[in-house]
């Protein structure tokens, strides 16, 4: 007893007294207590508060292993289950806040009473507490020790109602009264003031209150089972009344004992616990039955006693009268000391209630504090508002639809389909400078560690949105400076460590000589940053992107620094980088190319400046009569091809969709053009004779032979003319007229020679052969002179 108080713990004292068998005790034996709660399965239910299943995944408080129970010194007496609740109750994802200031105002009430409503802001809150609301629940704050409010409010948790406002950061605590109206909570001495600490309840928690809610759970339960690990055994043994008096031994309940035993203590020997229950011979006081146990034996109808957490009061004594009960056709005054009949009170609940059975109406404005949930079709005729309504498309807010028909909503989800009549869009989607399909994130804060070393927190994109940078990431971003010139800086770091459930990043930043641009920045908040490549982990040393500003999609390989190397580049798509590999090649650096460390290709079709295709010259050796011969799309090939073949030695290529198969290449065939080989005309003039002659014995057969190269196109002939040429005019027309008949032959006799042949030795005769080529004649003439 400390002055007025009076302090209660258990039930031990004094020195510890040795005993055993044979040494103050002629008896030992062992039994179990009765009654006593002890376990060794815990079952822990956490607390479902402030919990939303279907973000947590749980629709109560987990262990941070997942555990559903925890067991101890099931070895030594078996699965013996409990199931606790209670313990954990107030342990959930909450924040102890703290207020900053506090202000009232002044309202009246629906009686036209007056009334104080106060407010509340606490500056150290970094969230919405409006974002995080739960579906059909109301907030509600607890004040804590040391507040004025700290056990005031409704229910057993002592909560006040309250509304947040998301513009102003304010808090505003809904005004309770008391039973007889004539006091408000808040109000008068009891009102909050700065410094008050507060727990707000009934919303979820950002993300990183659930963390710690696991770990103060996980260690109450731990302690819980530390607390309840109880040896229940109960050692009974009859004192030595000679030894205890020879002793001097004085024991009374309390008293430690160190109970000495190798059977019942293998590993020490001893125990030491205090007595428990003594039962005394009166004439021989020093002969007792003592109990020596850590717990206490309970009888039956004690542990139902202790087992009801709470004793509900009984119906008190019925009056001797009962009050007046006003009927239903009276107009007597309803104070607290009558009552209404029941016609009186279903007339009273039709007036002041709406039906549940029946249609029925309202005539003002009926607020559901949890929410509305309807069968059947709703109505609303004049149009619906949700949250806070403004119409405006630039600065609106919440959604309405008016009785057109008409809506306005910040943004729609269609999981199926949307089907409308016309579609007004006045947005486009681009991308500036670069785009990268790597990790990625938002630097919200950065925090410098040491000169070079930084800590970055990641902006959460949603509640479970985790960084996915791991150590030795090569990591750039970018951030535009605001500057008119549209400048921008780039940083180079590499990740140190990762802190995934803090969503933090410790970096180092690159010396300005390993980064490209000759000068590296510090990151900063707000800046883009997405991983190029890795230091040490090959599997995270590739990456894509496409940028605007190179005018290329390009793929990395094996980065692992932020200069990039030759090899680094696997595959380009677009303006090609000035790489060395290219040099020498006719490559225009302003056009778009296609450069890949390997390819597979089915189909690969080239097409010139106008966009006709580019035929494969495709060499098939000698032209056969019996094969096919195209220019065009092959599908045995896959692609444009444009036949060659070899005939009378020379080379010609198909010049048509197909040629005639039989007709040979030559040069009046339109299917075919000569590249290789002599394409010019050649005409002979031939003799059966020779050239000289004796006079007299001028007898020979002319006749004439036209090439193509190497070709015999005499066959080809389509006009052939031959004529004389000596020194008399006069007999070479006659002789002209005589053989303007002959054709491919012309026989020559001594009548064909001139007059003065003996004397001039001299005369020539002309072959002139003509052919079509399409719709032009082309003409050849030789001639063959004769010699005496």
């Amino acid at each position: 007893m400390d002055g007025t108080t009076i302090n209660i713990s258990r039930c031990e004292h004094g020195e510890a007294i040795p005993l055993a068998y044979g040494d103050g005790l002629i008896t030992l034996d062992v039994a179990t207590a009765n009654n006593v709660k002890f376990f060794t399965r815990l079952f822990p239910f956490g607390s479902s508060r402030n919990i939303v299943a279907s973000d947590y995944g749980y629709s109560r408080l987990q262990l941070p292993s997942r555990l559903k129970y925890l067991e101890q010194d099931v070895d030594a007496y078996g699965v013996i289950d409990h199931f606790e609740r209670d313990a954990f109750a107030d342990i959930y994802p909450h924040r102890v806040g703290s207020v900053s200031s506090v202000r009232s105002e002044e309202r009246t009430g629906e009686d036209g009473s007056p009334f104080t409503v106060y407010f509340f802001k606490d500056d150290s809150l970094n969230f919405d507490p409006n974002s995080y609301e739960i579906a059909g629940l109301i907030k509600r704050v607890s004040f804590q020790e040391g507040s004025e409010l700290a056990g005031l409010g409704e229910g057993d948790e002592h909560y006040f109602e309250i509304n947040y406002d998301s513009k102003t950061k304010e808090f505003e605590i809904i005004t309770q009264f008391s039973k007889d109206g004539g006091t408000q909570f808040p109000g008068g001495l009891l009102v909050p003031k700065d410094g008050d600490k507060y727990i707000l309840w009934n919303i979820k928690m950002p993300q990183e209150y659930y963390p710690l809610a696991e770990k103060e759970y996980e260690d109450a339960v731990i302690k819980y089972m530390a607390d309840n690990r109880k040896n229940v055994s109960v050692y009974k043994g009859k004192t030595d009344y000679v030894e205890i008096e020879q002793r001097n031994y004085t024991l009374t309940l309390g008293q430690r004992i160190k109970l000495i035993s190798d059977k019942y203590f293998p590993k020490t020997g001893y125990r030491i616990s205090r007595i428990t229950k003594i039962t005394r011979k009166v004439n021989r006081p020093t002969e007792m039955d003592i109990e020596v146990s850590d717990v206490l034996s309970q009888s039956t109808l004690s542990n139902i006693s202790d087992s009801v957490s709470d004793t509900k009061s009984y119906v008190k004594a019925l009056a001797s009268s009962l009050p007046d009960i006003v009927k239903s056709w009276e107009t007597t005054k309803l104070t607290d000391s009558n009552i209404l009949s029941a016609l009186r009170v279903l007339l009273e609940i039709a007036k002041h209630a709406i039906s549940k059975e029946h249609d029925d109406k309202s005539e003002g404005i009926i607020t559901f504090m949890r929410g509305l949930i309807s069968n059947d079709v709703v109505k609303a005729k004049l149009g619906a508002e949700f949250g806070n309504f403004v119409n405006s498309m630039i600065a609106g807010e919440g959604a309405g639809i008016d009785e057109r028909g008409n809506a306005q909503v910040e943004s729609l989800e269609v999981r199926s389909y949307m089907k409308v009549m016309e579609l007004i869009i006045n947005r486009i989607s681009a991308v500036e400078s670069d785009f990268n399909f790597t990790e990625s994130g938002t630097i919200d804060k950065v925090e410098e560690l040491e000169p070079g070393t930084y800590l970055l927190t990641i902006r959460k994109r949603w509640d479970f949105d985790f960084t996915a940078f791991l150590e030795h990431d090569v990591v750039y971003g970018s951030i535009n400076t605001l500057l008119s010139d549209g400048s921008y800086f780039t940083s180079w770091f590499r990740v140190l460590s990762v802190n995934t459930s803090a969503n933090t990043l410790t970096v180092a930043t690159y010396p300005d000589n390993e980064v490209p641009a000759g000068k590296n920045f510090a990151p900063a908040s707000g800046m883009n940053i997405s991983r190029r490549g890795n230091a040490q982990n090959e599997d995270r040393q590739s990456c894509w992107y496409i940028s605007s500003f190179e005018g290329c999609i390009m793929y990395l390989e094996g980065v692992t620094k932020p200069i990039l190397d030759e090899s680094n580049y696997y595959l380009s798509l677009g303006k090609p980088k000035h790489l060395e590999l290219f040099n020498g090649l006719p490559i225009n650096y302003k056009h778009p190319y296609i450069f890949a460390r390997g390819a597979i290709i089915q189909d690969l079709l080239r097409i010139d400046f106008q966009g006709n295709p580019v035929y494969e010259v495709l060499d098939v050796g000698l032209w056969n009569e019996k094969d096919a011969y195209i220019r065009g799309y092959s599908d045995i090939y896959g692609k444009y091809i444009q036949h060659q073949v070899w005939y009378k030695s020379c080379c010609w290529r198909c010049v048509t969709d197909a040629a005639t198969i039989g007709l040979p290449p030559r040069w009046n065939n339109t299917q075919w053009v000569c590249v290789v080989g002599d394409s010019n005309f050649t005409l002979k003039i031939t003799s059966t004779k020779g050239r000289f002659f004796r006079f007299g014995q001028e007898y020979t057969t002319l006749g004439f032979l036209l090439k193509h190269g190497e070709m015999d196109i005499s066959i080809d002939a389509w006009q052939v003319e031959w004529t004389r040429e000596s020194d008399i005019p006069e007999e070479d027309l006659l002789w002209n007229v005589e053989h303007s008949a002959s054709a491919d032959v012309v026989e020559i006799t001594p009548q064909d020679m001139p007059s003065n042949w003996y004397e001039v030795k001299k005369v020539a005769f002309r072959c002139t052969v003509s052919i079509r080529d399409g719709e032009e004649v082309q003409t050849f003439t030789n001639e063959f002179n004769i010699n005496k």
